[in-house]
């Protein structure tokens, strides 16, 4: 891009902005980097001017999607023009004389005479003049401010809204203001707002609302605030206040002039309204705008909040429903473990069961040790009553040994046979469990043998075919020890299997209380957890209901 001329402050070295404006490396103004002149932009012809009829009607709608002049007459009266006004009124009170530059349909114009100033209007399109004239019927001249005829040092005020971008000398037109202005008055400034160190691809990709002011042809420099600082810091004019701009996302607005500025309390403003009846009614303008802009900002502000809130009650949504699924987890967990806890007890059951079962047949096998235990009791007194009869036999057998020495050698070998059979009934009396049939029948042997041994005393004759008889009841006595052995050892090795059960049994129901006891406790503090979830849940709804209320 060849630079087409200098920005106002001189300078023609710029940093490229976008295909057609260039930033000033000196001031920092945004500059539409073409040349025009400033013979262009007057209005001539209504129908070929370039602000004429057509860009009040079509130009602005077709280009920009603005309203045209028929609405904007109507809008702006309610919205800009008031708030323009109040800036206004903070720092210059009426009666005054003012002027619009570029004032389109005169509705700040009109606006201003309401107030109590004595104000005009300034419009390059005669059709624009002529409009202004006939729907708020105020004073409009037509031409450029360098071309009327006005006294120097006559106005109090010189308004310039949304114009000083279009200048294509910027440095006389101001010159020209400052000039129609008394000493201390000031101008009233609205205009895009450039902020140096913006970068056009970072505006595009950002879809950016600045990007609205480069309008080529058209917006011929776009300040910044050191640059506009500057700029009428070298017209002499250094006493400036920047206000919040209407449209602040791309816009500032300030007041300048040569002498320092003073402003007015509210008070001071009302009072000097309520001087004249139209006053009256602009000061009722000022105080319906005041309260739609309290309203918005209300509405703003419960957007703001309900929006927060939104976000609140969405955050505590999802932390419901954290809570939610984590109590269906442990939801879950506890059914999971109910169910494991019914399969223990079951299993508790049964194994109980199985301790019960076998608890009884211990005390059935304790019983029956204690009968057998009896029996042994019985039997071992009953052996050693026979033994005491055997003894006494004893004698009378080497006592009929000494007769008979014949059969010496007979009763010899029954001597130690009965010694033998004598050691044999010793160790079989403490191995004896169920002899109480076989105790009975030797009961009656013995019987037998005592009626027979009283008869031996006198029938000695027969004492061998005794002793034969006995031989083989003590026969038949030894295969009886040796079953009740068998018997005997069969009865320990159940009783120590058993044992080892029980044993076994025991050590497992010590081991099933503690995991009892563990389980226990691990539902006592799930059961404390569900609790807990259970009254935050009721917090949080408690809270929810209250945001809903306030909401």
């Amino acid at each position: 891009m060849i630079n087409m001329h200098a920005c106002w402050c001189g300078n023609a070295d710029f940093l490229p902005f976008g295909p057609e404006y260039g930033e000033c490396r000196t001031c920092g103004t945004l500059v539409y980097l073409k040349e025009v002149l400033p013979e262009q932009l007057l209005v001539r012809d209504d129908e070929t001017g370039f602000y004429g009829k057509k860009y009040w009607l079509e130009r602005q709608q077709d280009a920009f999607g603005y309203a045209d002049i028929y609405r904007r007459a109507r809008n702006d009266l309610t919205e800009r023009n008031l708030y323009w006004l109040k800036v206004l009124l903070k720092y210059r009170l009426p009666p005054g004389e003012a002027l619009e530059v570029g004032c389109a349909h005169g509705s700040f114009v009109a606006l201003m005479e309401q107030a109590g100033y004595e104000a005009a209007g300034v419009e390059l399109s005669p059709w624009v003049v002529s409009y202004g004239q006939r729907t708020f019927g105020i004073r409009v001249y037509n031409g450029s401010i360098e071309s009327l005829d006005l006294p120097r040092s006559s106005l109090d005020i010189i308004a310039l809204m949304d114009v000083l971008e279009h200048l294509p000398d910027p440095m006389t037109t101001m010159r020209c203001c400052l000039e129609l202005l008394k000493p201390d008055g000031l101008l009233l400034i609205q205009t895009p707002q450039f902020k140096e160190g913006m970068r056009y691809e970072a505006l595009v990709e950002a879809k950016d609302r600045f990007l609205e002011m480069l309008i080529p042809d058209e917006h011929l420099y776009l300040f910044s605030e050191r640059s506009v600082i500057d700029f009428f810091g070298r017209l002499g004019a250094e006493y400036i206040q920047f206000e919040s701009a209407i449209f602040a996302h791309y816009d500032m607005f300030f007041v300048v002039s040569r002498a320092p500025l003073k402003t007015h309390t509210p008070d001071e403003v009302e009072s000097a309204l309520l001087v004249t009846p139209n006053g009256r009614l602009a000061l009722a303008m000022l105080d319906l705008r005041e309260r739609e802009l309290n309203l918005v900002r209300r509405r703003g502000d419960l957007e703001s909040d309900s929006e927060m809130r939104g976000e609140q009650i969405a955050s505590l949504t999802m932390l419901v429903r954290e809570r939610e699924a984590q109590l269906t987890r442990l939801d879950r967990q506890v059914r999971e473990l109910n169910d494991q806890l019914q399969r223990s007890e079951v299993d508790r059951a049964a194994r109980a069961e199985q301790i019960v079962e076998l608890t009884e047949q211990l005390q059935t096998l304790q019983a029956d040790y204690a009968v057998r235990g009896r029996q042994i009791v019985d039997l071992t007194e009953l052996v050693e009553e026979r033994e005491r009869q055997l003894t006494a036999l004893d004698g009378q057998v080497r006592e009929l040994n000494a007769m008979l020495r014949e059969s010496e050698a007979d009763r010899a070998a029954r001597a130690e046979q009965i010694a033998d059979l004598t050691e044999l009934v010793e160790e079989r009396e403490r191995q004896l469990t169920a002899l109480d049939g076989q105790a009975r029948e030797l009961n009656a042997m013995l019987r037998e043998s005592e009626v027979d041994r009283a008869a031996r005393a006198e029938q000695i004759a027969d004492l061998t075919e005794l002793a034969k008889e006995r031989e083989r009841q003590l026969t038949a006595l030894d295969g009886q020890i040796r079953e009740l052995n068998v018997m005997l050892r069969e009865s320990e090795a159940d009783r120590a299997a058993r044992a080892e059960q029980i044993v076994s049994l025991t050590t497992w129901l010590d081991e099933a209380n503690i995991d009892r006891q563990a389980r226990g406790q691990q539902i006592q503090e799930l059961t404390m957890m569900v609790q807990d979830r259970e009254q935050r849940l009721a917090i949080l709804d408690r809270q929810i209901q209250e945001l809903n209320r306030l909401a």
